[in-house]
């Protein structure tokens, strides 16, 4: 994926990229904002979530689990979708292990906790920012990377511009 940087008008992210960041985001919020209720109230009342549930996790109530799903997944997610912003060389690996471990997530909910229909739709996400993430380029360059030409600029000149202002 490229930057679209000589249409007017035209989005800084190709559209799969968009699509990927956009997943990335509202997962993080979902999560956030699920995990901190959950957190807030461990009888699982701001939710309608049932602790009795948790019968089969090592959980007594939903503190931790919240907590883990704020951090862990809000916190991956949104960790993800910001690198993507910044055109960072770590964000498609950070997506593909947020995806995957979304999955892991849902899989392991399945097992030990309980089949909710919204677990099959997370693990949708799951797999969608995985797939969108493998179709992005290994590294993105970051704005402004590319010259006019549409090549790297050379290591080498931003020494030889030190050097020429006096510095080593």
């Amino acid at each position: 994926m490229t930057r679209h940087q000589d249409t007017v008008g035209a989005s800084a992210y190709p559209s799969e990229e968009r699509a990927l960041m956009g997943l990335e985001f509202g997962t993080a919020g979902a999560a956030l904002g699920g995990g901190i209720l959950l957190a807030l109230r461990p009888d699982g009342s701001f939710l309608h979530a049932d602790p009795s549930v948790l019968r089969r996790t090592p959980f007594r109530d939903w503190r931790l689990p919240g907590l883990l799903l704020a951090m862990g997944c809000g916190g991956g997610y949104l960790t993800a979708g910001m690198l993507h912003l910044r055109r960072h060389r770590a964000a498609r690996p950070v997506s593909l292990a947020a995806g995957l471990a979304l999955i892991g997530l849902e899989a392991w909910e399945i097992a030990f906790v309980e089949y909710q229909p919204l677990e099959a739709v997370f693990v949708g996400i799951g797999a969608a920012v995985v797939v969108l993430a493998l179709r992005l380029p290994p590294e993105t360059p970051a704005p402004g990377a590319l010259g006019a030409a549409g090549a790297l600029a050379p290591a080498h000149s931003l020494h030889r511009r030190r050097r020429r202002r006096g510095a080593a």
